[in-house]
């Protein structure tokens, strides 16, 4: 839980006149005061939480942000992240995860999941096309994100572009391309209405084995974010893992069994509302866990902080201390979910920050908004390598493994070599199943960066956790 500081609370003395009590008026306009400044309170949690709750944002109306699906699901999920830190005082508190790292006996060959998304979800100033992609960069892609209309899987308008995916597994036959539904278009609650009985989960499965038939999709991932959160149903926990079962059913049964994966929160207090993580564990092939956007710029907790740290730092406590991939992924572990299938996730983009004075660009610095960088805050790596050449200061944190960087009045934490590096040697050394990328379309594809190689950030993860096993 968040530590917090108790504020002192004004006192009010009753002037009293020995000759005329005025007392009354005083208690009346003390009345009025407190009515209106609780008025005034109300309304503006209200407003915070209604913003919170929609998938819009601060500078976009739900129209308007539902017409930009670039970085609609991006923006809904920090926004959930945050409100979790004000959810913590549910979760479960466990001493015993977060613990340092240990060193297990690589007994199995770790996976390398790259989410690949489709034209308009939050890619970079160029559209990353199929042919672009290096096919022996990733065991798996991912490609998101389908939706889910009337309780069937629905593939939109990007059926050529699946298809050309699919493709890359001419290259490379060892290639595994799955599709995932969800993300964006979770937007519009197919899966609530998809999970809540038999006969529509029955469907929606039928949908699905006719598409990774048809398509030849290696299996499925589900992104849906988040059952039972955020004042939704809690049977939606309940028909979640009804649905894996089902599907996990129908999978190995299939002429070509299938991959089940689900996409899953890093935030105690999510895990702890969403997840019957024993009972997932027994359905899935594995779990992607979102250990990304821990920090991202909010009103009511406007201060910079990392998107993605490995570790916590020594000032750090309470809540605040869980905010990290460590503690994420040991959580996981000790709510039942296995080693081998607890895949860890890795950002290739950054969120931008606008200082409130340049002076003051450290961790915790005060902020006004998102930066200038990027899109509502989220910032490619080609970007940011940009914002460096032009004089932007890096600062790398010691204890989180990650660094950021600023310059005036920007301020963005991001990935580069040197923390990806570090994410994916402790991955290697702690044995999980392997690394989740989110996501090709926003690291360095083009060698903007000019590091003489495309895709640098991915690249480095294969070298650490392939070169170890060939």
């Amino acid at each position: 839980m968040v530590n917090q500081i108790p504020v002192p609370r004004a006192k009010y003395e009753l002037l009293t006149d020995v000759r005329q009590p005025r007392w009354k008026p005083q208690v009346l306009c003390l009345i009025l005061v407190s009515v209106v400044l609780g008025i005034l309170f109300v309304t503006r949690t209200w407003v915070g939480i209604l913003i919170l709750r929609s998938p819009g944002t601060e500078a976009l109306d739900t129209e308007t942000l539902l017409d930009n699906a670039k970085i609609a699901t991006w923006v809904r999920r920090a926004r959930m992240y945050a409100e979790s830190t004000k959810e913590n005082q549910n979760a479960d508190r466990n001493g015993s995860v977060g613990s340092p790292q240990h060193f297990y006996a690589n007994s199995s060959r770790q996976i390398i999941v790259c989410y690949y998304t489709v034209s308009g979800d939050l890619n970079t100033l160029w559209e990353l096309s199929p042919s672009h992609i290096d096919p022996h960069l990733c065991t798996h892609i991912i490609v998101g994100f389908a939706g889910v209309v009337n309780c069937s899987l629905d593939l939109g308008n990007s059926s050529s572009l699946y298809k050309d995916v699919l493709a890359l597994k001419d290259l490379q036959p060892e290639l595994r391309v799955m599709i995932s539904v969800g993300g964006s278009n979770e937007l519009h609650l197919g899966f609530s209405e998809m999970v809540k009985n038999h006969g529509n989960r029955k469907r929606f499965i039928k949908s699905v084995l006719n598409v990774t038939k048809s398509f030849g999709f290696d299996g499925l991932d589900l992104d849906w974010e988040f059952p039972a959160w955020l004042g939704a149903d809690d049977l939606e926990k309940i028909h979640f893992v009804q649905l894996l079962e089902e599907l996990q059913r129908e999978f190995h049964r299939a002429e070509q069994p299938l991959i089940l994966s689900v996409a899953v929160a890093a935030p105690q207090a999510i895990v702890d509302q969403s997840y019957d993580v024993l009972d997932m564990a027994k359905y899935v092939d594995f779990v992607n866990l979102m250990s990304y956007d821990y920090h991202f710029y909010v009103w009511y907790y406007p201060v910079t902080g990392l998107n993605s740290p490995l570790f916590p730092r020594s000032t750090e406590s309470g809540y605040l201390s869980t905010l990290n991939i460590n503690f994420s992924a040991q959580y996981w572990l000790s709510k039942g979910m296995p080693r081998e299938k607890l895949i860890i996730g890795i950002p290739t983009y950054g969120h931008s920050y606008k200082l409130d004075n340049p002076l003051n660009h450290g961790l915790l610095a005060p902020a006004n908004g998102f930066g200038e960088l990027g899109d509502m805050g989220f910032v490619c790596y080609p970007t940011i390598c940009q914002f460096l050449r032009n004089g932007a200061k890096r600062v790398f944190e010691n204890e989180n493994k990650v660094p950021y960087a600023y310059k005036d009045r920007e301020w963005v934490s991001y990935e580069d070599i040197a923390s990806i590096y570090s994410k994916a040697e402790w991955i290697r050394a702690n044995n999980f199943g392997g690394a989740m990328i989110l996501s090709l379309n926003v690291d360095d594809w083009n060698n903007t960066c000019k590091f003489n190689e495309t895709f640098p950030l991915t690249r480095i993860v294969n070298k650490v956790l392939r070169s170890q096993q060939d």
